[in-house]
């Protein structure tokens, strides 16, 4: 008995804790059932809360388009470092609040981009659209880097799976990888990234929204550099020597070049590294990372998985990952990086000397067989196929 008594008292702490996270985060909010479901009502949350972006806005956007008389409802924290650019057809809320748990309650459909950690618990005439933020991607994710998560995180993304009605895919590849690292074993649209639409469509209004933001001129020409983050929040792999790469950018493509920083948010605050040179813009907080990439000629990341995307284009991408070997001791990879159509450099003379090497018809033909090899499937119309589903899972309820 003694022994019952020891293991009792060695859990129950735990116990309570979860009990305790499970009420703030509203899984036990059963009550919310008395309302009823408003079936022309969406209910929209980007990285927990962080603003108007990513592939629901594309989503968001094609509904107003079409003229759909839905209730939209977008959880949005109250302080958040985005630019809010909310359309007026969009109400807004309070991400992690009592009335944000009413309205997911009472939504016909919910969307989102990350794993649910705060909502009522779902009910079986609602819908819920699993967008994921990340598709194709190059470093290893969920069950297949789960000795890296916490345990608490993989019990929210096995519920999150569990609760989808629908995963949105956009080739073969990232199909079989919601398949074996995801835990869901429910229905796949595979027709593309809603995000990634603006990048098929090249609208000329979004090149000019992005240097009157910026104040670039329209004679220069802009290359953005998109690093992920590392674990420790260490910037110190951030190295590139951007005079010269600026040097290099002008005698290998012509013309004057601008370059845009876009740090991940999660280190959005360590920015001072970044030397206070004119042609060398902070991007971090501009709202929506896929307009920069309309509006840039060349990407530069590291492990990102904006590489395949900002590639759907054909426009160069290059490699700079200076820890390598360290970064896949981590994370891990998908594919073997060298083997990509992106030139690697480890370091800023390979940088430099990859640019200055760099041939387009063999890019582009590297990028086709690639594309093949994933059985990739981006068009510009994701939105469009995810809007049609909503409309028919709205017609269908009434």
């Amino acid at each position: 008995m003694e022994k019952y008594k020891k293991i009792l008292k060695r859990i129950t702490p735990n116990i309570l804790k979860k009990i305790i996270r499970d009420l703030i985060s509203g899984k036990y909010s059963y009550f919310f059932w008395l309302f009823p479901i408003k079936n022309n009502k969406i209910v929209v949350c980007n990285y927990y809360g962080k603003g108007f972006g990513d592939n629901g806005k594309y989503i968001v956007n094609e509904l107003i388009n079409q003229k759909y008389n839905y209730d939209i409802v977008w959880l949005v924290k109250k302080k958040s470092n985005y630019n809010l650019e909310f359309p007026k057809e969009i109400r807004t809320v309070k991400y992690n609040s009592f009335i944000g748990l009413y309205e997911l309650a009472t939504a016909k459909i919910w969307i989102d981009n990350c794993r649910k950690s705060f909502y009522p618990p779902k009910r079986k005439s609602q819908y819920y659209i699993q967008t994921w933020h990340g598709g194709i991607a190059l470093k290893q994710v969920e069950k297949d880097v789960e000795k890296n998560l916490s345990k608490l995180y993989v019990d929210i993304a096995k519920n999150d799976s569990k609760m989808a009605d629908l995963f949105i895919s956009n080739s073969n590849f990232c199909t079989k990888m919601y398949r074996s690292a995801f835990w869901y074993k429910g229905e796949i649209l595979e027709a593309g990234s809603p995000r990634c639409d603006i990048l098929f469509k090249n609208p000329q209004a979004i090149h000019d929204k992005v240097r009157n933001y910026f104040n670039i001129s329209p004679d220069s020409r802009i290359l953005i550099y998109a690093p992920t983050f590392r674990v420790d929040s260490n910037t110190e792999v951030y190295n590139i020597d951007y005079e010269r790469l600026l040097q290099v950018l002008e005698k290998k493509f012509g013309g004057k070049w601008v370059i845009l920083v876009r740090l991940h948010p999660n280190i959005s605050f360590k920015d001072s590294f970044l030397k206070n040179i004119s042609s060398v813009i902070n991007a971090t907080k501009y709202s929506d990372m896929y307009e920069l990439l309309v509006a840039s000629d060349i990407l530069i990341t590291d492990y990102s998985s904006t590489m395949f995307e900002f590639s759907f284009t054909g426009k160069p991408v290059f490699l700079y990952a200076a820890d390598i070997e360290e970064y896949r001791k981590d994370r891990n990879f998908y594919f073997d990086i060298y083997s990509l159509p992106y030139p690697i450099a480890e370091n800023n003379d390979e940088l430099c000397n990859n640019i200055k090497m760099f041939d387009n018809i063999t890019y582009l033909e590297k990028l086709e067989q690639l594309f093949s090899d994933i059985g990739l499937n981006e068009n510009g119309n994701a939105s469009q196929h995810v809007a049609n589903i909503i409309k028919k899972v709205i017609l269908d309820s009434k």
